[in-house]
C-alpha cells in the first residue's frame, strides 16, 4: 500500500512530465527542400546552387540521367533542426567519361529508378549543408573536378582584343572583347587561342599574347 501511494503521489506525476522518447516533428519539408535548392556552394571562386550542382552531377555522371523529384524527411540525428533532402533520379548506367573516375564504383550500383543523392540540411544558428551518403560525396567531388578544369582554362584579356573567325589577323572580326574580360579557352593553335566569354557559347580566335592565365595571377596575388 505504501508503495502504491508513493507511485501515485510522486512517480506518476513525474512520468507525465517526461518528454516522449520519440517526439514527433511537424515541419514543412517543402520549405527545407526549397532552402537546400537555393543554398550556394562555393569552390575556388565559382558559385553554384545545390540544385544546379545536383542536376549537373546527374547529367555528367550518368547515361540518360533524369531527376525525378525532390523529397525530404527529418534527420534521425537532430530531427528538430536537420532535414535529409534527397534528389531522386533514374539513369541507364554510369558514364565512362564522367569526371573523377576513381569514384566510378560508387555509381555502378546506382542509377536505377529510386536512386537518390541526399544532403544533410541543418538550420541551427546558420544554414549548413553536408553530403549524406556516397552519391552526395561523389556529386561534390565531381563539382570540384569540374571547377578545377574550368579554372585551368580561364584567361583574361588585360587590354581587350578582337575575336576573329579564324586564327589569322586577316580573318573577319566576330566581336570585340573589353579590357579585363574573363574568357574560357576552347582550343590553342600557333600563337592563337579559341575562346568564348561565358555564359555565351559563341567562340572566336584571339592572339595568345593578348591573354593571361587567371590561375597564375591568383597564385602571385597570394
Amino acid at each position: 500500500m505504501l508503495a502504491a501511494r508513493i507511485f501515485k503521489t510522486v512517480l506518476a506525476p513525474a512520468l507525465v512530465l517526461l518528454p516522449s522518447p520519440n517526439p514527433s516533428v511537424e515541419r514543412d519539408m517543402a520549405l527545407d527542400i526549397d532552402g537546400l535548392q537555393r543554398a550556394e556552394c562555393e569552390y575556388r571562386g565559382i558559385v553554384a546552387r545545390f540544385d544546379e550542382l545536383t542536376r549537373a552531377y546527374i547529367l555528367q555522371a550518368y547515361e540518360d540521367g533524369q531527376l525525378l523529384r525532390w523529397q525530404a524527411q527529418p534527420s534521425p540525428y537532430n530531427p528538430e533542426t536537420e532535414t535529409l533532402v534527397t534528389a531522386v533520379f533514374t539513369a541507364t548506367g554510369p558514364k565512362a567519361s564522367a569526371p573523377v573516375p576513381e569514384l566510378a564504383h560508387l555509381r555502378a550500383l546506382s542509377g536505377a529508378a529510386g536512386a537518390g543523392i541526399t544532403w544533410r540540411y541543418s538550420r541551427l544558428a546558420a544554414v549548413r549543408i553536408d553530403p549524406h551518403g556516397d552519391l552526395a560525396h561523389d556529386a561534390m567531388a565531381v563539382f570540384k573536378a569540374t571547377v578545377d578544369s574550368f579554372v585551368e582554362r580561364m584567361v583574361y584579356a588585360p587590354g581587350g582584343g578582337a575575336l576573329r573567325a579564324a586564327p589569322d589577323l586577316s580573318a573577319p572580326v566576330l566581336a570585340r572583347i573589353e579590357a579585363g574580360a574573363v574568357l574560357l579557352v576552347e582550343e590553342e593553335r600557333a600563337g592563337y587561342v579559341r575562346v568564348r566569354q561565358p555564359p555565351a557559347t559563341a567562340a572566336g580566335w584571339l592572339e595568345r599574347k593578348h591573354v593571361r592565365a587567371v590561375e597564375r595571377t591568383d597564385e602571385r596575388d597570394h
